[in-house]
């Protein structure tokens, strides 16, 4: 009789391409041999909590029901900064309370959060400086195998979350920010498709940002010639503003810390 699959475990962290990861995952299949893991991003700059929480958001919706997502960009490792679990969506997510899961925590009101005390569930002796594997790895395996989270801690409170700007109107215009840019150079807003279409009312796009001007919107990076700037709804239903067959950031010469905020606005071009 086949076996039921496993239960899945995603990761995500700034650990780059070294043995931090692969140290996670044998903890992980210690305690949950059958749990089938996904490398959900660790290309993350280096403490950049902010670029975690915009890949975490990327995963809102994707994955099924019960799947545990463990999640280390950890800047205050081995400070107070306190460790949780998360029940939102129908999922758990496990990691530092710096703000890391901003976006889980704006998705679903009815999130549930447990601090992380007992170190009973923890990999002994714990490292203060690789959360990672010692506490955040062996917490998400347990969840995985179906240990009851209020085990692990009392209810979280005072969550730490990160400014998340929202667009507001100004005027004749819709104001975004830029929160980040992917590894190709194009840069992402915090412009939902839904909330652009109605402020637009049918009328063709104008789109500026750092000097650049952009008509109308793409349905696809190839209805631009090659080298020209376009703007297009990316597959979060965002806008997005890219080069075709290039580096936007690069393009305006900006650094990759120097895009977070940078002011976008949407009008009604001509």
């Amino acid at each position: 009789m086949d076996q039921p699959p496993g239960p899945i475990i995603t990761l995500t962290s700034d650990f780059g391409p070294g043995l931090f990861v692969g140290l996670m995952k044998g903890v992980i299949l210690s305690l949950c041999p059958s749990a089938r893991l996904v490398d959900l991003e660790h290309g993350i700059a280096a403490q950049d909590v902010r670029a975690g929480a915009l890949a975490l958001e990327a995963a809102l919706g994707v994955f099924p029901a019960g799947t545990v997502h463990l999640a280390v960009v950890d800047p205050g490792v081995g400070t107070s900064r306190r460790g949780l679990a998360l029940k939102a969506l129908g999922q758990f997510w496990v990691g530092p309370d710096n703000g890391l899961f901003t976006p889980v925590w704006l998705a679903d009101p009815q999130t549930q959060g447990w601090e992380l005390t007992e170190p009973a569930y923890f990999r002994q002796p714990v490292s203060q400086t690789f959360h990672g594997r010692d506490v955040f790895a062996p917490v998400a395996a347990r969840l995985a195998t179906g240990l009851d989270p209020a085990r692990l801690g009392p209810p979280l409170t005072g969550p730490v979350l990160l400014d998340w700007p929202r667009p507001y109107a100004r005027g004749p215009e819709l104001v975004g920010q830029v929160l980040g840019a992917d590894c190709f150079g194009n840069l992402l807003t915090n412009l939902g498709r839904a909330q652009v279409e109605a402020f637009l009312a049918g009328r063709p796009a104008l789109v500026r940002l750092a000097g650049l001007e952009v008509r109308g919107l793409s349905a696809a990076y190839g209805q631009a010639p090659s080298g020209v700037p376009l703007a297009l709804f990316n597959s979060q239903q965002r806008l997005e503003l890219a080069l075709n067959q290039g580096d936007l950031r690069g393009h305006l010469g900006l650094e990759a810390a120097e895009v977070y905020g940078l002011e976008v606005t949407v009008g009604a071009g001509e």
